[in-house]
């Protein structure tokens, strides 16, 4: 028997027609998109359809608005949420290319906070995995992860500066990130952070401190990052994946 697939929302069908022009670059960044009557009138929809359709991209950073004026194509931000996937799964969903520069990647012993986020013993050691995250050869964060040793025996063989972290955490050793908390604040780049990432001391970036865990809540990483402000758009709290 041929399985029926129902059809997917009017305003996400929309949603994803202007997204696929985005991505395409057929419409480019501050073009402005067409009205909510526009909209409607060209899918045959009512004006709350299409309005919800420009109100989802504006939400996921694809579109910004203009008092008066309407909506417009956003510059390419991307869009961190912490836990749900892994840097390269959004860089990725930008149509962008990912990379990463591992800058120092061993087994320590970790201070008395990491081992509490961890929810490690006194004697127990981690990984300390220091990157730095690139979309299109252009650096836009600094991550510095630490990560369980006996979740994770012969990690340091792998070369994390071709892949993702949680690809390998997920294929080689059955820990799939299920959630995640997350504390997000601004601050200005120190001089490491502007040389690293390009930009000039001062400038806005945002630091994100975050602990992930499994299904049954084993600590997988607690995770500390520094964004490009002029790149992220960051949302914070507890995710679930389903």
């Amino acid at each position: 028997m041929a399985i029926t697939r129902p059809q997917l929302p009017r305003y996400y069908q929309i949603e994803q027609a202007i997204l696929e022009q985005i991505q395409k670059k057929r419409i480019k960044p501050g073009a402005q998109l067409p009205s909510e009557a526009e909209l409607a009138q060209q899918y045959q929809v009512s004006r709350i359809t299409a309005k919800r359709a420009l109100d989802d991209l504006v939400h996921q950073g694809w579109a910004f608005r203009q008092q008066g004026r309407g909506t417009f194509v956003a510059q390419a931000r991307i869009r961190e949420i912490s836990g749900f996937r892994s840097f390269s799964e959004d860089i990725q969903a930008r149509g962008l290319i990912p990379s990463s520069r591992v800058l120092f990647f061993k087994e320590v012993e970790p201070d008395t906070t990491t081992l509490e986020k961890l929810h490690l013993l006194e004697n127990e050691r981690a990984y300390m995995l220091k990157r730095l995250r690139l979309a299109d050869d252009d650096p836009v964060a600094v991550e510095v992860a630490y990560i369980p040793c006996k979740l994770c025996p012969d990690l340091l063989s792998e070369d994390l500066s071709a892949g993702s972290l949680f690809s390998v955490l997920k294929t080689k050793y059955g820990l799939v990130p299920t959630w995640a908390d997350a504390e997000i604040e601004a601050a200005e780049a120190t001089k490491e952070e502007a040389k690293l990432l390009g930009i000039k001391v001062g400038k806005p970036v945002l630091i994100a401190r975050r602990v992930t865990f499994s299904a049954n809540y084993d600590v997988i990483e607690s995770v500390h990052s520094i964004y490009r402000g002029d790149r992220f758009t960051l949302y914070t709290g507890r995710q679930h994946i389903d």
